[in-house]
């Protein structure tokens, strides 16, 4: 098995999940120069990441490689029995986090990182939103976590399962950028998860670069 990752990406979430995991995998660093190398477009269309190979199979959208990933290894309980009422609600925060918190998270980021790469930020999309309108915006659709946070650790039956990887990947950015709320659940939350081994390992780059 084999990840195709940049660090600080969403890379970070699928490498999240393999450590959770705790199986072997081969951890493939890609620089933007890699990207635009002839063939590349085979593993990714838009030539990004990540992008996971397990034997034939090749897959891009870091959910839906953290969706595989879990119930490809069903003894590690990192997703609710497909029969399981639990499952509805695992699907409904793996999309909610990908579909409606991102959003804003991406925005806001736009706004305090004007210098990405045009690869990674068009120019017409650095004011599509202002920093605190995206704000306002998170806040609000927060509010659900915040909410279900105030009586359970985890989203889904309270274990720990890929929703909470996908949503906590997302979060984790939120954390970085300053968007949350002091004494909210949903940052006692993230902060929990960051201290998680898996995540540390997945995001070590993070870590190292801070500590240098």
């Amino acid at each position: 098995m084999k990840l195709y990752y940049i660090p600080t990406t969403r890379a970070v979430r699928p490498r999240w999940i393999l450590e959770e995991l705790g199986i072997s995998y081969e951890l493939v660093y890609v620089t933007m120069a890699m990207t635009q190398e002839p063939g590349y477009e085979k593993l990714h269309p838009h030539r990004k990441v990540p992008v996971l190979v397990d034997g034939d199979i090749i897959m891009f959208e870091s959910a839906a490689i953290c969706a595989y990933l879990a119930d490809k290894f069903p003894e590690k309980q990192l997703a609710p029995s497909p029969t399981s009422a639990a499952r509805s609600y695992y699907y409904q925060w793996l999309f909610y986090a990908s579909l409606t918190l991102e959003a804003p998270v991406e925005q806001f980021m736009f706004n305090v990182l004007p210098n990405l790469p045009e690869k990674l930020l068009p120019q017409k999309e650095k004011t599509k939103v202002p920093a605190e309108e995206a704000l306002i915006w998170f806040n609000k659709v927060a509010q659900p976590l915040n909410e279900l946070l105030k009586t359970q650790t985890y989203l889904v039956d309270n274990r720990f399962s890929a929703a909470d990887v996908v949503t906590g990947g997302v979060l984790v950015w939120a954390l970085r950028l300053g968007m949350l709320s002091e004494n909210s659940p949903v940052k006692d939350y993230v902060q929990q998860l960051m201290e998680r081994p898996a995540l540390k390992k997945a995001d070590e780059d993070f870590y190292a670069r801070k500590l240098t």
